[in-house]
């Protein structure tokens, strides 16, 4: 006898399911469950309950299928009407809920909530515990935090968590789980949600894998880490495009285009928005489309700011934005998308001038708690705009205050500091209102009070202890043994070899993962206060102080500087950006030019006069008008942060203290006890260790040779009140926290030392560019140097270029002398260089002490 044909049909249409939930192969489930509703057609008369819930079945996938391809919505919705024709033919209400709960899902992707929720409780009550009601619940999830019911939404996701704990529906457990850290995401706790997503990822089927780097981005983003938002969406593309997942892979689009707006690559977002723009028109989708619309009208707003936002083009885009608006109250669930288009068209208008336009556009907003992070505090700044606008500074600092406090509360909640220095990029435009408007005021206090203000948000570190994730210390470890590996192999051979290049890309991929395990870690600490130019200055009166305090900003393409001292504050323009950056790139070619032994001398003679031109030039430049004789204290962003301050002409001699804010310290501070530390193959390191020693004398502690390993070198910080590494170091440009410093077992990490304390710890790094740093989104400076610092360093003494053994050999005993004398560490610096034949790219980086 042949195989029964529904039992058959029902195969078939379990492999279809297979390749449409499983293996989400839409093109290919669609082919299947068209050739079960056509074999159906002839059994129709003799298997009539069977051949309903088949139909049902297969009409319902098939829609989904098409669905996930992008066919225009009302194709979908037509192929449910049949079914459910079936499943009212067939008597099962379970059949007729199945229908209710996909015909939910389209309604919510169309904007029509109310209808969708109908349609899901409708579900919920006619399905048995199963898949089917899993899914129920994993669209409702996601229908309630399209309203901003977190809390619903998290009990819906974990009920279809739990439904398929057992195995049942791999994908859809992890599907739920990603969707509860999002959840968890829109209540404010990142940590939480990226937790519950890495823990999804791990249960994923791979063809899952791209939804699940969505989610994940969409964390990112929400945290700062744009970079990273961004490349985990272009993965997301990558994979669903080999899936055929259409809308899938227009959301991820539209949402590295949003990524792109955030990092200020506005051209690029314009044309990936307009792609997916052109994608939903011919497909019907108008929210997609409208959502589109907003990007791109957000990256041309973004270059109308950088630009100078004359008024003429902001009009422009402020009546594009208003017809963008009217279309989004006309769609159904819309309401969301036209707040933030409002925002957009009240920014425009603000900064036309027209704050009566722009204040009708703020009343129109819901109210804050329903709003996302990001636009609440883009609400923020678009108030204050109007204030200032209308002349009211205090309401408008108000706005500035209430955004700032938004983003600490957020930095809070964050352990690892770069998830603390990342966070500062959803800062910038509300600093860049605070900015305009010191400006305006043209007083120096104003300019110096807003550039604090918006630093100190995300100034201090984050966790005040180490993890102890031994997952992240077994990453970090493996990723230093696959290094050392690396150059073993580099230093053997004098041939080119593709095998230390594979050992660095697994060491990168196993840096990686340490980092994403760093950010899933929460904050114990509060951000701390920022300084006014009133306080500093009754402060250096108080101490009769002659320090100066000069507060350097990158603005439209100018440095400008406000100094600070006992008498006063004043704003100077000081040149272009561009001429000043050009000389800080010459300057690094001519120091690295003087480090190489191999060099002959005509040409480090010629080396070496290009290097005084260009550092007399940024003297003059950048410190014109302060006197050569006092104590200087440079707060400085960007590429400033790390330029040779100290080699500069006017400061030879004179104390020069740089951070990336003015951070202040305490005066207070008992030199001793020492840890001296030599790493290998440095020629001079054991000579420059002793001579270190021999300055703090009994009780130091030397590490040398074997004994100088990671682990070792990592604990013994905690308790040394002076700390002397002489080593090789590495500043990684496109991976800062894993700068590091050379040890006995390879390289030790800046990564591994986040959640140190070191608030007692004055650290000197006697080895080649670890001060410098890679500038974050947000301005935010990120290397050895500034983790140190972030961990409460009172100090760190360190080379922003390469730095000559016999030098540091010279210099680094007479600095710790200056130590022990009870001089402050940027004075001890100053005379340890004092009558160097050659400027020595050691900078003093520390807090205001007075």
């Amino acid at each position: 006898m042949g195989e029964d044909p529904v039992v058959a049909l029902r195969g078939a249409l379990d492999r279809a399911l297979d390749n449409d939930r499983v293996r989400r192969r839409f093109g290919l489930a669609v082919r299947q469950y068209r050739a079960v509703r056509r074999e159906l057609g002839r059994l129709a008369p003799t298997a009539p309950a069977a051949v309903a819930e088949l139909h049902v079945r297969a009409l319902v996938g098939e829609s989904r299928c098409m669905s996930e391809q992008g066919a225009a919505t009302e194709d979908c919705l037509a192929l449910l009407a049949e079914a459910r024709w079936w499943a009212e033919m067939s008597g099962d209400p379970a059949l007729v809920a199945l229908v209710d709960g996909r015909r939910g899902l389209l309604r919510l992707r169309r904007g029509q909530l109310d209808d969708a929720l109908i349609d899901f409780s409708s579900a919920e009550r006619g399905l048995p515990d199963g898949p089917d009601l899993g899914a129920v619940y994993l669209n409702r999830g996601s229908l309630r935090l399209e309203r901003g019911e977190t809390e619903l939404a998290a009990r819906d996701f974990e009920r279809c968590v739990s439904i398929t704990s057992a195995g049942v529906e791999p994908a859809l457990h992890a599907m739920a789980a990603h969707n509860l850290g999002y959840a968890l995401f829109l209540r404010g706790e990142l940590p939480a949600a990226l937790r519950s997503m890495a823990e999804a990822a791990r249960v994923a089927p791979p063809e899952h894998a791209g939804v699940g780097l969505m989610d994940k981005a969409a964390v990112l983003y929400e945290a700062g880490l744009l970079t990273d938002a961004e490349e985990a969406l272009r993965q997301a593309g990558q994979l669903l495009s080999s899936t055929a997942a259409r809308r899938d892979l227009l959301d991820a689009r539209l949402a590295r285009a949003r990524c792109l707006v955030g990092l200020e690559q506005y051209l690029e977002a314009v044309v990936l928005a307009r792609s997916v723009r052109s994608s939903a028109r011919r497909t019907g989708d108008r929210l997609l489309e409208l959502r589109a619309d907003l990007i791109g009208l957000d990256a041309r707003h973004g270059k109308i700011i950088d630009q100078g936002a004359q008024p003429a083009r902001v009009r422009r885009l402020a009546r594009a934005a208003e017809q963008v608006l009217d279309r989004a109250i006309a769609v159904p669930g819309g309401a969301r998308l036209a707040a933030d288009v409002s925002l957009v068209a009240a920014d425009a208008l603000a900064r036309a001038g027209d704050v009566d336009a722009a204040l009708g556009h703020l009343r129109r907003l819901p109210s804050r708690s329903g709003l996302a992070l990001g636009t609440r505090l883009r609400a923020e700044a678009v108030r204050a705009l109007v204030a200032f606008g209308q002349g009211d500074r205090r309401r408008g600092l108000a706005a500035i205050r209430r955004g700032q406090g938004l983003l600490a509360v957020q930095r809070q909640r964050l352990g690892a500091v770069e998830a603390v220095t990342a966070a500062a990029a959803h800062g910038v435009r509300l600093q860049g209102v605070d900015i305009v408007a010191a400006l305006s005021q043209g007083s120096a206090d104003a300019l110096f009070d807003a550039l604090e203000r918006g630093r100190a948000t995300f100034a201090g570190s984050g966790r005040v202890r180490p993890s102890t994730d031994g997952e992240t210390a077994a990453l970090v470890s493996a990723a230093r043994s696959l290094l050392d590996q690396a150059r073993a192999l580099e230093l053997e051979s004098s041939e080119p070899s593709r095998e230390p290049l594979e050992l660095r890309r697994e060491a990168r991929r196993l840096q990686d993962r340490a980092r994403e395990r760093s950010w899933q870690a929460g904050g114990e600490i509060e951000a701390p206060r920022a300084a006014t130019a009133r306080a500093i200055r009754a402060e250096l009166r108080s101490a009769a102080s002659d320090r100066v305090v000069l507060n350097l900003a990158l603005y439209r393409g100018k440095v400008l500087a406000v100094r600070v001292d006992r008498s006063g504050a004043r704003v100077r323009e000081l040149g272009q950006v561009d001429d000043v950056v050009e000389r800080a790139r010459r300057v690094r070619a001519d120091q690295y030019v003087l480090a190489n032994p191999l060099i002959p001398a005509p040409m480090r003679a010629a080396a070496l006069r290009s290097l005084e031109r260009d550092l007399a030039w940024l003297d003059a430049t950048l410190l014109r008008g302060v006197d050569p004789e006092v104590p200087l204290f440079v707060a400085a962003r960007g590429r400033l942060v790390s330029l040779p301050w100290a080699s500069l002409p006017s400061r030879r001699g004179t104390s020069t203290v740089v951070n990336s804010w003015v951070a202040r310290g305490k005066a207070e501070w008992s030199p001793g006890p020492a840890l001296v530390v030599a790493g290998p193959e440095l020629r001079h390191a054991p000579a420059e260790a002793d001579a270190v020693a021999n300055v703090w004398g009994p009780g130091t502690t030397v590490l040398a040779d074997a004994r100088a390993t990671c682990e070792t070198v990592a604990r013994e910080l905690d308790g040394h009140a002076i700390v002397h590494l002489a080593a090789h170091g590495q500043h990684e440009p496109d991976n800062p926290v894993f700068s590091s410093v050379r040890l006995a077992d390879g390289p030790l990490f800046a990564h591994e030392l986040d959640g140190t304390d070191l608030a007692r710890c004055v650290m000197v790094l006697s080895a080649c560019d670890v001060g410098s740093v890679s500038i974050k989104h947000g301005g935010e400076p990120l290397g050895l140097t500034s983790v140190l610092l972030r961990m409460g360093a009172r100090a760190v003494v360190a080379s922003v270029a390469p730095l000559r053994d016999e030098v540091a050999v010279r210099v680094m005993p007479a600095l710790h002398r200056g130590l022990r004398d009870g001089l402050r560490p940027g004075e001890a610096l100053a005379r340890a260089v004092a009558d160097e034949p050659e400027p020595v790219p050691l900078v003093c980086f520390g807090p205001l002490v007075l």
